[in-house]
């Protein structure tokens, strides 16, 4: 369930990082990997009005867990992009209330 949105990264980039970032947060919440949606958002950011193109985000929604994973989930997403050569990443959480979420298959 958890859905990843990948911010101030180019779609190539963020197409590349997709499969290391849902197998690293799969590994780490223990949940399979195709459980993690990973985001593509067009998105610039702007900083003191000066388009800002060495930082990223990743926005998680997901329903809230530990703080311990919540720390792990961070650490290795913000790794990943700045191996990705962003020179700051933030990562941002918005947990969940799941009685406010449906699934259906």
């Amino acid at each position: 369930m958890p859905q990843i949105i990948l911010k101030n990264i180019g779609r190539e980039t963020a197409v590349s990082l997709a499969p290391m970032i849902a197998e690293t947060t799969a590994e780490i919440i223990s949940v399979p990997a195709n459980h993690i949606v990973v985001e593509y958002s067009e998105v610039s950011f702007f900083r003191g009005g000066v388009e800002d193109k060495e930082s990223a985000m990743a926005w998680i929604y997901w329903k809230k867990r530990t703080p311990e994973l919540q720390k792990a989930v961070a650490d290795a997403l913000g790794e990943i992009l700045l191996k990705a050569g962003f020179a700051k990443a933030e990562i941002v959480y918005s947990n969940l209330d799941m009685n406010d979420f449906y699934e259906y298959e």
